[in-house]
C-alpha cells in the first residue's frame, strides 16, 4: 500500500475506530467487555496502516490508523484477537493484557506474489516461465547516482555492467550473458513505458522516477521482441499515480563531491632525470665509451605531477521533485529533476534536466487512457585533456615532470616540436554538446469483456544534438599567422511506433489459457551535418563564424541521412494447469529494412516449460521447502543493429579535379560492393533454470544454466582484387555463448529492532569465435608496431589478447652468442652482442631468428572467469545501513601506456622502471633498460590480471516520522560510491572499456578518463 493509501484511509479508520470506542464504554456499564489497544507493525517495526484486528470470540472487528494504532472490544481475559494483512501470516495472541502488540511476519507466499513486468504485459513472479530479473529500487534515490546503469552494475546475475571511462558524460557498455556479434550492436534493447528505443542514452531516465525494472536474458522472454531481443532486454516502467485522496509530494537532494579515486604510480622529477642519465650511461657503456654530461635536477624548477594539475575535487548536486495522486477514476504522476555533476579532470562535466508526467484515465469499466510524456536536456562539457592512449606526445601520464604547465617545448629534448599540455588544452579548448530528447506515448486500452484487453500505444520519440568545438589560435602548437581551427556538428533523430495486442485470459477449472497477439511498425531517421574550418582569421566569433577561412581549402562539409523501418507481427501462448505445469510458447515475424529486398524477413519462435514441485503432493506439506521451481528454455533472435543501407552499393563524392574555365567538376564513384543476400545474424539459446526458497522465503537461491550460438555473423569480408573493391558485407561466421547464473538471497535476522538481508550474485560467461570465414584472424586493435593486440580468431574467445612471449633481456654477450645458434629468442631489431645488453628478447616461436607474426600468441581472455556482487542490509530501527561489494575474479588486461613508458627514452615511467636492468646497479633484472628503443611491441609484460573487488557504495540513513498533517518523514543519508578499490592492476581501474561503444571487446584501456571516488549527504522529504 502506498503511502498516499495510507493518508486517504486513515481518517476513515480513525473516525471509524472512534465510533466503536463510543460504542464500546457506553455498554461497559451492563457488561464485563473491556477495551485492548495496541500496535501492528511489520518484520521493520514500521506501522502497518488498515490491518485487520478481531477479537475470536465476538467478532469484532477493528482496523489500525495511519500509526498502526487499534483499539478493540474484547469479552473476557480469555479471549484471543487475531491481527492479519495482505502478505503476512495471520497471527493470534491472547488479550490477557490491557495492551496487546502484534510484529507481522511476511508470508511464504509474499515474495512469489510480485508482479514482474515482462514483453507486451506482466506476471506473477511465481507465473514466470522465463528467464527474468528484477532490480530492487528502494533506495535508489539516495545513492550518488546519475543514471540507473551505475546502480545496476553487480547487482544482475548475467548483466556486464561497464563504463567507457570515468567522464560523467561517458556512455555504458551493457552486456547481457556476453557477446555474440562481432560488427553489429551487443547493446541491449531498452525499452522505456512500453516504448522501444524511448531514450538515446539511459542516462537521460532520472533514477528517481523509476518504479520497476526488468532484465529479459533468455529466449523464452525475449523473443517477444525478436530481432530487438537478440542481445537481451531491460525494461524501465516509472513511477505513476497511486492511493488516493491527498497529492503526494517528495522532495530529495543530494549534495556532494567527487575526487579521484586513484593515483598511478609515476616517477617524480628526481626519479625521472636520474632515468634519464641511465638511459645515456647504459648507450655509452655498451659501446665501450664514457657518458656524456649528466643532467642535474637543480638545473630544473618544475617538478609537476600532472595529473594533479588536471584534477580537482569536483562537486555534485542533484534534487528531484514529484507529486503524485490519485483519484477514483484519475491517477497522475509528475516530477521535475535538477543534476550537476562536475568532472574531476577540470572543465568537464554534465548539467541534466529532465521532466516527466505520467497520467491514467479510466473514462469507462471498459476504456482507459494512458499519456506519458518525458523530455531531458543535457549540457556536457566533455574532457579536453589527453590522460595517455595512443598520444605519447602530450598524454598527462607520458609527460615529463620536468615540463611546466604551461611550457611549449620539453627542456630535455633539444629542438623539441612544440606540444599542447593538457593544462593548455584545458584552459585553451572549448568544447560543449546540447542534447535534448523527448519521447511521447499514448496508449489505449479496452476492456469489452472479461479476460480480453485490446491495446495500442502510440509513440513519437524525438532527439537533438548539436556540439561545438573550437581551438584558438593561442595553443601552443600553432605557429603565428596559422589561426584558430572550429567545428559545429549537428544531429536529429525522430521515430514513430506503434504497438498494437490483443490479449485474452480465460481459465476453466485448474487450466489457465492467455493468450496474446499483435502488430508492431516502427520507422526512425536520422540526419548530421558536420563543418569543420581550418585557419579562422579571429578568435572573437569561434564557431558563429565559420566562413571566415583564409582558403577555402580548409573549409569540410559532410552530411548524412539515415533511416529504418520495422514491422512485425507476434504472438505468445501460456497455459499453467493448478499453477503446477507451464507451458509458454512464443513467435515472432520481423521484417528490417536494412536488409536485400529478398531477406528483409525474418521468424523467430521460442518455448518454455516449467514445473512448480513444491505444488506436488509429496512436497506440499514440507514445510521446511517454501518454493522449488525447475524451468526449460530454447528459442531463436535476430539482430539487424548495423548501418543503415549497408545491402546496397554505396557511393561518395569529391571535388578534387583540375578548374575548366573557372569551375572546378564534382565526381561521384563507387566505395562498396552491394551484398544482395544480406539478411539476420540469428542466436539460438537454451537455457535450464532451478529456482527454490527455504524456511518461509528466508533463504532463496537461483541457478541457471545457458547456452547461445549465433551465426550468420554481419561481417565484412575481402573480395578478390579484380572487383577493385577491397571487401564487401556478407553473413559469415559463427559465435557460442555458454554461462552460469547464481543468486542467493537471504533474511538473516526478523527482528523488531534490527534486520539483516544478504543477496549475492555469481556469474560466469564463456565465449568463443567458432569461425569466421576465410581469415586466419582479424585485428582490432594494433599495437604502434602495426602487430595485433586485440583480435578474433576461430577457436578463441571474443576477447581474445595477443601478443609476444616476453623472455627478459639480454644480460651478457654470451647469451647472445648462444642465441645465434639456438635460435630461441628474436628481437625486433638486430643487435651486436654489446648492444643487446638490457634490450628485451621474445620466445621465437618458429626459431627463424626475427620477429614476426609467426611468433604471437594468445595471451589471455578479458573476460573474468566469475563476476557479481554481494549486497548487505542491515535495519537497526530507523537507521538503515547499505553496502554493497562489487567484484570480478580473472581476465587480463593491457595496460596500453605501457606500451610507451616501459623503457621508454622520453615518456615519464612507472615507479617499478627504477629497478630496470643497469650493467652495475641492477645487473640481475628482467626489466628492459632504460631507453630501450622496443617500446612498441604487445607482449607479456604488459598484460595484468584485470581482478578486483570494489566497495561500490555504502549507504547510511536515518529516517524521521514526522506525521505531521503537511509532512509525513524525512530521511537524512550520507553515501559513497566508489570508495575502496583492491586490484593488482597498475593503471587507473581494470574495470574499464574505452572501445566498447564500436565494437564487441571488453576491459580495453586506451587512456581511459579515471573513475572518482564520490561522497554524498542527502535528504528527502515527504508531504
Amino acid at each position: 500500500m502506498t503511502n498516499t493509501q495510507k493518508y486517504s484511509t486513515g481518517i476513515v479508520r480513525i473516525a471509524l475506530q472512534a465510533f466503536i470506542l463510543l460504542f464500546c464504554l457506553s455498554s461497559f456499564a451492563q457488561n464485563t467487555a473491556r477495551i485492548v489497544k495496541g500496535k501492528v507493525t511489520d518484520e521493520r517495526g514500521e506501522p502497518l496502516i488498515g490491518a485487520v484486528v478481531m477479537c475470536v470470540e465476538n467478532k469484532n472487528a477493528a482496523l489500525t490508523d495511519i500509526d498502526g494504532n487499534f483499539y478493540i472490544e474484547v469479552t473476557s481475559s480469555s479471549a484471543e484477537i487475531e491481527a492479519s494483512f495482505l502478505g503476512y501470516e495471520t497471527m493470534r495472541l491472547p488479550a490477557d493484557r490491557d495492551v496487546v502488540n502484534f510484529e507481522m511476519k511476511p508470508s511464504a507466499d509474499n515474495t512469489l506474489d510480485d508482479v514482474v513486468v515482462i514483453g507486451y504485459g506482466t506476471t506473477k513472479k511465481e507465473d514466470l516461465t522465463g528467464s527474468v530479473a528484477t532490480l530492487d529500487m528502494k533506495g535508489i534515490d539516495m545513492t550518488p547516482v546519475s543514471s540507473i546503469d551505475q546502480a545496476m552494475q553487480g547487482k544482475i546475475s548475467g548483466v556486464d555492467i561497464m563504463s567507457t571511462s570515468g567522464d560523467p558524460s561517458a556512455g555504458t557498455s551493457i552486456r547481457i550473458r556476453g557477446t555474440r556479434s562481432i560488427t553489429a550492436s551487443n547493446e541491449p534493447l531498452i525499452i522505456v513505458n512500453g516504448v522501444m528505443d524511448a531514450v538515446e542514452d539511459i542516462k537521460d531516465i532520472d533514477p528517481a522516477d523509476i518504479k520497476s525494472l526488468s532484465v529479459l536474458k533468455d529466449a523464452s522472454a525475449t523473443a517477444i521482441y525478436g530481432s530487438r531481443g537478440s542481445n537481451g532486454v531491460i525494461i524501465i516502467t516509472t513511477k505513476d499515480g497511486s492511493g488516493s485522496g491527498k497529492i503526494k509530494v517528495n522532495l530529495s537532494a543530494q549534495c556532494g563531491v567527487s575526487m579521484l579515486a586513484r593515483k598511478l604510480d609515476l616517477m617524480d622529477k628526481n626519479e625521472f632525470i636520474q632515468y634519464r642519465n641511465d638511459y645515456r650511461f647504459i648507450d655509452a657503456f655498451v659501446v665501450g665509451s664514457s657518458p656524456s654530461a649528466v643532467y642535474d635536477p637543480n638545473d630544473y624548477e618544475n617538478n609537476t605531477d600532472w595529473l594533479a594539475s588536471i584534477t580537482r575535487p569536483a562537486p555534485y548536486s542533484s534534487v528531484n521533485l514529484s507529486l503524485s495522486g490519485s483519484e477514483k477514476n484519475h491517477q497522475y504522476y509528475a516530477s521535475a529533476n535538477f543534476t550537476d555533476q562536475e568532472g574531476i579532470i577540470k572543465n568537464s562535466g554534465f548539467k541534466r534536466v529532465s521532466l516527466m508526467f505520467n497520467t491514467r484515465r479510466q473514462f469507462t469499466k471498459w476504456l482507459s487512457l494512458r499519456l506519458s510524456i518525458s523530455g531531458s536536456f543535457r549540457i556536457e562539457k566533455p574532457n579536453n585533456a589527453i590522460i595517455g592512449g595512443t598520444d605519447n606526445a602530450g598524454g598527462a601520464i607520458y609527460l615529463s615532470p620536468v615540463i611546466g604547465p604551461y611550457d611549449r617545448n620539453n627542456p630535455l629534448i633539444e629542438n623539441s616540436a612544440p606540444i599542447n599540455t593538457p593544462v593548455a588544452c584545458i584552459e585553451l579548448i572549448e568544447k560543449k554538446k546540447n542534447k535534448f530528447s523527448n519521447t511521447d506515448a499514448l496508449t489505449v486500452t479496452l476492456t469489452p469483456v472479461k479476460g480480453l484487453k485490446i491495446e495500442s500505444q502510440n509513440s513519437l520519440i524525438l532527439f537533438q544534438m548539436h556540439q561545438y568545438n573550437y581551438w584558438p589560435s593561442t595553443m601552443p602548437k600553432k605557429t603565428e599567422k596559422e589561426g584558430a581551427d572550429a567545428q559545429r556538428i549537428e544531429g536529429d533523430n525522430i521515430g514513430f511506433s506503434t504497438e498494437n495486442t490483443v490479449n485474452y485470459k480465460i481459465g476453466v477449472r485448474n487450466h489457465n489459457f492467455d493468450v496474446m497477439a499483435g502488430f508492431s511498425a516502427q520507422q526512425k531517421s536520422g540526419n548530421s551535418l558536420s563543418i569543420k574550418a581550418v585557419g579562422l582569421v579571429s578568435d572573437y566569433l569561434k564557431w558563429n563564424n565559420m566562413n571566415a577561412v583564409t582558403s577555402k581549402e580548409n573549409y569540410t562539409v559532410t552530411s548524412s541521412a539515415s533511416k529504418v523501418v520495422r514491422e512485425s507481427a507476434f504472438a505468445r501462448f501460456n497455459y499453467d494447469y493448478a499453477s503446477k505445469y507451464y507451458l509458454t510458447v512464443t513467435f515472432r515475424a520481423d521484417g528490417s529494412s536494412n536488409f536485400a529486398a529478398n531477406r528483409k524477413w525474418g521468424f523467430f519462435p521460442s518455448a518454455a516449460i516449467k514445473w512448480n514441485a513444491k505444488k506436488e503432493n509429496f512436497l506440499k506439506n514440507e514445510h521446511w521447502l517454501s518454493a522449488l521451481d525447475l524451468r526449460l528454455s530454447y528459442g531463436r533472435t535476430g539482430n539487424d543493429s548495423l548501418t543503415s543501407f549497408r545491402a546496397i552499393q554505396a557511393y561518395e563524392s569529391t571535388t578534387d579535379s583540375y578548374l575548366f574555365d573557372g569551375v572546378q567538376g564534382s565526381s561521384f564513384y563507387p566505395v562498396r560492393l552491394s551484398s544482395p543476400d544480406l539478411s539476420w545474424e540469428k542466436t539460438d539459446m537454451f537455457n535450464v533454470a532451478l529456482e527454490a526458497s527455504f524456511i518461509h522465503d528466508r533463504i532463496r537461491i537461483l541457478a541457471e544454466y545457458y547456452f547461445s550460438r549465433t551465426s550468420d555473423l554481419l561481417l565484412s569480408v575481402k573480395t578478390i582484387q579484380s572487383t577493385g573493391y577491397k571487401s564487401r558485407f556478407e553473413n559469415l561466421g559463427i559465435t557460442r555463448n555458454s554461462g552460469v547464473e547464481f543468486t542467493l538471497e537471504t533474511r538473516n535476522i526478523e527482528r523488531r529492532k534490527f534486520g539483516w538481508n544478504t543477496v549475492i550474485s555469481l556469474s560466469h560467461n564463456s565465449q568463443r569465435v567458432d569461425d569466421i570465414g576465410q581469415e586466419s584472424y582479424v585485428p582490432m586493435i594494433t599495437a604502434p608496431s602495426g602487430y595485433m593486440m586485440y583480435g578474433y580468431k576461430a577457436g578463441y574467445p571474443l576477447n581474445s589478447l595477443w601478443g609476444f612471449e616476453y623472455a627478459g633481456v639480454f644480460k651478457s654477450a654470451e647469451e647472445f652468442d648462444r642465441n645465434q645458434i639456438t635460435r630461441t629468442y628474436a628481437c625486433q631489431q638486430s643487435y651486436t652482442r654489446n648492444t643487446c645488453l638490457g634490450r628485451p628478447k621474445y620466445t621465437d616461436q618458429d626459431h627463424d631468428g626475427v620477429i614476426s607474426m609467426n611468433d604471437l600468441v594468445y595471451l589471455g581472455n578479458a573476460d573474468p572467469v566469475v563476476y557479481g556482487g554481494v549486497q548487505n542490509d542491515f535495519y537497526i530501527g530507523k537507521l538503515s545501513l547499505s553496502v554493497f561489494l562489487a567484484y570480478s575474479i580473472g581476465g587480463k588486461i593491457y595496460n596500453y601506456s605501457e606500451i610507451y613508458m616501459s623503457g621508454g627514452q622520453t615518456a615519464n615511467q612507472y615507479r617499478y622502471m627504477k629497478e630496470a636492468w643497469h650493467p652495475e646497479r641492477n645487473p640481475d633484472s628482467d626489466l628492459p633498460r632504460a631507453g630501450h628503443s622496443q617500446t612498441t611491441l604487445p607482449c607479456t609484460l604488459l598484460v595484468h590480471d584485470a581482478s578486483f573487488l570494489r566497495l561500490k557504495n555504502v549507504t547510511l540513513s536515518y529516517r524521521f516520522d514526522i506525521r505531521k498533517t503537511w509532512m509525513k518523514s524525512v530521511t537524512l543519508s550520507l553515501s559513497g560510491e566508489n570508495l575502496f578499490l583492491w586490484t593488482k592492476y597498475n593503471g587507473f581501474d581494470p574495470d574499464v572499456s574505452t572501445e566498447s561503444e564500436d565494437s564487441a571487446l571488453r576491459r580495453v584501456d586506451l587512456g581511459a578518463y579515471p573513475k572518482s571516488r564520490t561522497v554524498t549527504a542527502g535528504v528527502k522529504v515527504n508531504f
